[in-house]
């Protein structure tokens, strides 16, 4: 079943997302707490406040914040600044790990490494990275082709070029602003939901 990642764009406050997140949360699979401003102490009393309001703990993921996810029991999300996969799984052999991956290359070594799914882009041009080129469909699919792992979409994704990303066979897209900072959040992930239910 193709999954609807929703990450967090560091633009609203925890209590905002508080309340808005639960919501979300019945439209999108997993939520990316992408937050490099909070603390550690921040981010754990939002995963727990997420909890209490309905949301479940295996739907959480939280960016690079090894500790908050051991603490908290959510997934984690690591990127080419975090401590590598392979130590990570070798000392908490149940977490669930994703990788950050930027081409073929980084996607083998992380599967090799034992995470279980890479998030790969960007896909398509996004305000988030200026000036650098996207890697596009193409290169999308030859990473999902030469990987045994979900590989996750991201990047300008909308739900008008979702059908586009969803034929390569990849296992899903990540979306931040296309949901967060729209006018609607839950009319924009009903949106991005409803072209994945076909």
């Amino acid at each position: 079943m193709t999954q609807l990642h929703l990450l967090t764009t560091g633009n609203q406050r925890a209590d905002v997302l508080e309340h808005l997140l639960p919501e979300l949360a019945l439209s999108a699979d997993r939520i990316h707490l992408r937050e490099p401003l909070w603390s550690a102490k921040e981010l754990v009393v939002c995963i727990e406040t997420l909890v209490r309001r309905g949301v479940k703990t295996e739907q959480l993921i939280v960016h690079d914040r090894l500790d908050v996810a051991v603490v908290t029991g959510t997934g984690v999300q690591l990127t080419t600044r975090s401590i590598p996969v392979d130590r990570v799984r070798r000392r908490f052999p149940e977490l669930v790990i994703g990788q950050s991956v930027h081409s073929l290359t980084e996607a083998l070594a992380a599967e090799r490494a034992g995470a279980d799914y890479v998030l790969y882009g960007h896909i398509f041009e996004t305000e988030s990275k200026p000036g650098v080129p996207p890697r596009g469909l193409d290169a999308l699919k030859q990473v999902v082709d030469w990987t045994s792992i979900p590989v996750i979409a991201i990047g300008g994704i909308t739900p008008d070029n979702l059908t586009d990303i969803l034929a390569t066979g990849c296992a899903g897209g990540a979306v931040l602003s296309g949901i967060l900072s729209q006018v609607s959040p839950i009319e924009a992930a009903n949106q991005f939901r409803a072209v994945m239910q076909g």
